[in-house]
């Protein structure tokens, strides 16, 4: 549960920089814990995946959130793609 509390609310961006907000939004987890294994599709063109994730202490945020800013480890990550 811990995990998945730190993962809850990350969004996944494609992006020709390392700026996230030049980027295409693929996905955003809503508030619901998201599962550890995940597949996500998101079609669009990009040399960068950016996973980003923040806590802000104005929000109140749902139960289960990981609140406090923490590291987050990703064990496996595959990107495919078509040139």
């Amino acid at each position: 549960m811990r995990q998945r509390g730190r993962f809850a609310g990350y969004s996944l961006f494609v992006s020709n920089t390392t700026d996230k907000d030049h980027g295409f939004l693929c996905y955003r987890n809503g508030s619901e814990l998201p599962p550890l294994d995940v597949t996500i599709s998101c079609i669009s063109h990009g040399r960068f995946v950016i996973y980003y994730n923040e806590r802000q202490d104005e929000i109140n945020y749902p139960a289960g959130y990981e609140t406090k800013s923490v590291n987050v480890e990703l064990c496996e990550v595959t990107v495919r793609g078509n040139e």
